[in-house]
């Protein structure tokens, strides 16, 4: 039953592409010949509607650094403010910027939610003071440190 309310959660999806879905997130490196032989299909079937799904921009198969074992110890989220007319250039700039990992369109009273990846809390300092301070157009910040991450998953089909 439960199966069935998650499957159509995805009518986008048949169920070959579910399936599909569904075995690479739990594992990446799952072999095509394995998913074609729990899906019943053909391995030339997997590996078609992979490419297909990926041409059509609903999957991407990329390897998953963890920031912290790659020396990124400090993350923060900082909400921005900025100017009406001057949205496009912030987010221009901030998309300049190689620490900013993230950066979201919201609603509320920050129009953007960013997310900052730094080894050290002294870098964090230098780039609020040097970088994000200096971008024209940002009129408030609201810096949140993220002291621990409690959930981090990428399996959006469930």
């Amino acid at each position: 039953m439960e199966e069935m309310f998650r499957r159509s959660l995805y009518p986008e999806l048949d169920d070959t592409d579910y399936g599909i879905i569904r075995a690479l997130q739990e594992n990446a490196r799952l072999p095509f010949t394995q998913i074609a032989k729990d899906l019943g299909v053909t391995e030339k079937t997997i590996r078609m509607r992979v490419q297909q799904m990926q041409d059509e921009g609903i999957l991407s198969l990329v390897g998953i650094v963890n920031p912290v074992k790659a020396g990124l110890h400090v993350q923060a989220i900082i909400h921005i403010a900025t100017e009406a007319d001057k949205l496009d250039e912030v987010v221009a700039a901030l998309n300049a910027i190689i620490e900013v990992r993230l950066i979201v369109l919201t609603s509320g009273e920050y129009q953007l939610f960013t997310q900052v990846l730094v080894r050290s809390y002294d870098e964090l300092s230098q780039f609020l003071m040097k970088k994000l301070n200096k971008i024209p157009g940002i009129t408030r910040m609201n810096v949140i440190n993220e002291l621990k991450i409690l959930k981090s998953k990428y399996n959006f089909v469930r």
